[in-house]
């Protein structure tokens, strides 16, 4: 199964990488991190401009890349559905759930590109432009730089669990719907009310949503306030969280995709 779904896997790979669609999320998140030094000016002023990545990184991720990963991933099954190429590609040696994996796969490699891309220019916009020569507190170096580093590796690892749970659940919002734009409209509307909705009726700490800012808070209080980044336990909240978001996410898609009738594709 193992090799099926990697073999399916490599296949929506290729044909992802031949669409100019796939791009264009890239070129939105790119122009919104080189748009920022217009917020935050850098200057080389022997200061260091860490802040800039406290404001570049998550406000361009969990704003216009999140908007960005849920209409691509909304489109995966939907549109193979609508122009009949996903009975095409269950012709070949492969199940449904496989298929829905390799689905899958592809989103969350898209989430890495994304968070990649958005880190390696809100980087190199500092590099370039900006100072890093770690955080300081009446003179006294407080963190070094790769200490800061560190903790922004390990602040965009963690963000990946939602991003990723963000991919389970709009692919599960792909199988309902044949149409591209309806399961588009859907997974942004359905994950607008949820955020509207979330807090008046106490059921935050249950939804990935919610975690979506928790991975930049400590390193946003390593930047701002030299203080010690305290993770736990809000990356256990946040990884369980989102793991659970994506199980029920996928379990549902299996089943709706199973019972679906393909042959109206």
């Amino acid at each position: 199964m193992i090799g099926r779904i990697y073999a399916a896997y490599q296949f929506e790979l290729a044909k992802a990488i031949r669409m100019r669609s796939t791009y264009l999320g890239f070129i939105l998140v790119a122009l919104a991190v080189l748009a920022a030094p217009l917020l935050h000016h850098l200057h080389r002023d022997a200061e260091s401009d860490y802040t800039f990545l406290v404001l570049a990184t998550p406000a361009t991720l969990n704003l216009l890349g999140v908007v960005v990963l849920l209409a691509y991933c909304a489109g995966l099954v939907a549109s193979e559905l609508g122009g009949g190429t996903a009975r095409l590609a269950l012709v070949r040696p492969i199940l449904r759930h496989e298929f829905l994996f390799a689905k899958l796969l592809l989103g969350m490699t898209y989430a890495v590109a994304l968070a990649v891309l958005v880190s390696v220019l809100a980087w190199g916009l500092v590099i370039v432009f900006g100072d890093l020569v770690g955080i300081t507190t009446g003179g006294e170096l407080v963190f070094t730089g790769g200490q800061v580093l560190r903790a922004y590796v390990f602040g965009l690892g963690l963000s990946m669990f939602p991003m990723f749970a963000a991919v389970a659940y709009a692919l599960m919002i792909s199988t309902f719907t044949r149409s591209s734009a309806a399961a588009i409209t859907a997974a942004l509307g359905i994950w607008f009310l949820a955020d509207a909705v979330k807090y008046p009726l106490k059921v935050d700490q249950y939804l990935f949503t919610t975690y979506f800012e928790m991975p930049w808070d400590p390193f946003r209080d390593m930047v701002d306030h030299s203080m010690d980044p305290q993770w736990m336990p809000g990356a256990a909240w946040c990884v369980g969280i989102s793991l659970a978001t994506m199980a029920v996410c996928l379990i549902v898609s299996v089943v709706l995709f199973r019972r679906r009738n393909l042959a109206g594709c």
